[in-house]
């Protein structure tokens, strides 16, 4: 089977995470604007939502691209050798275009007002959480999701066909257990593409706490959790041709067949 060029793949993440902001983070944004929910039943919509987005954004382009959906996961795996370098600025761009059309889209849904209303569903940090404990949640968050992709979809050990409903689940399981804190964002392009639409549309954005908690908090859990699972689980280096791409082996391959 020809492995999908770069464009391709790119392509694809950006159709999987435009799925993820645009259904995942529509749900927040309507739980937000119009549904006027109590904060505990608030929070489980929205990790419903979320979690079933990526669910259904991985399954869609995982053939294709690997189905990161997520720059933490692109940059933790090119960091412990499971990603190629050269394709991670196609990726990263890819997603945080596919991030941007969902936020816009999101915006014709609800109208301005809606969206204004809802901060798009962007993750947002809680009463009493500053900046920094926000990385440090964040990144706790990543390197928990990052830990449950390389165990069951990087690890050719692993159960065969489960990785992306474990994966919605943790991310899920994640906003439940973060979301009053930070909104168990543990995704830079998931409040990156809100965060750029709102600034757009004249909508107030707090950039620091997007830099600090939203994008240095994730890499850093990304890249500690993907070499903290390689160290554990003794995985061997990867070939060339188990790094093209970020393809999601199925339990059983070996490290050089695709």
């Amino acid at each position: 089977m020809n492995t999908p060029t770069i464009v391709q793949r790119s392509l694809a993440e950006a159709l999987g995470t435009f799925i993820l902001v645009f259904v995942g983070s529509g749900t927040a944004a309507a739980a937000g604007a119009y549904f006027h929910l109590d904060p505990a039943t608030d929070v489980l919509l929205v990790a419903l939502g979320l979690g079933l987005a990526l669910f259904a954004g991985i399954m869609v382009v995982g053939k294709v691209s690997g189905g990161h959906l997520n720059p933490a996961v692109t940059i933790g795996l090119a960091a412990v050798r499971r990603f190629e370098w050269a394709d991670v600025p196609g990726y990263v761009v890819g997603q945080a275009v596919g991030a941007v059309v969902g936020a816009l889209l999101i915006v014709v849904v609800y109208g301005r007002t809606g969206a204004r209303v809802a901060g798009l569903g962007a993750p947002s940090l809680g009463a009493g959480i500053g900046i920094w404990q926000g990385l440090v949640i964040e990144g706790i968050g990543t390197a928990i999701l990052v830990l449950v992709i390389m165990g069951t979809a990087v690890d050719t050990r692993a159960v065969a066909g489960w990785a992306p409903l474990a994966i919605g689940l943790t991310l899920a399981a994640l906003i439940l257990s973060l979301g009053i804190a930070t909104g168990g964002s543990v995704n830079p392009a998931r409040a990156f593409g809100p965060d750029l639409v709102a600034t757009f549309f004249g909508f107030r954005v707090n950039w620091s706490a997007f830099v600090v908690s939203y994008l240095i908090g994730p890499l850093w859990g990304g890249i500690v959790a993907a070499a903290l699972y390689t160290a554990v689980a003794g995985l061997p280096q990867p070939s060339a041709a188990t790094r093209v791409g970020g393809a999601r082996p199925r339990a059983g391959e070996g490290p050089d067949r695709r």
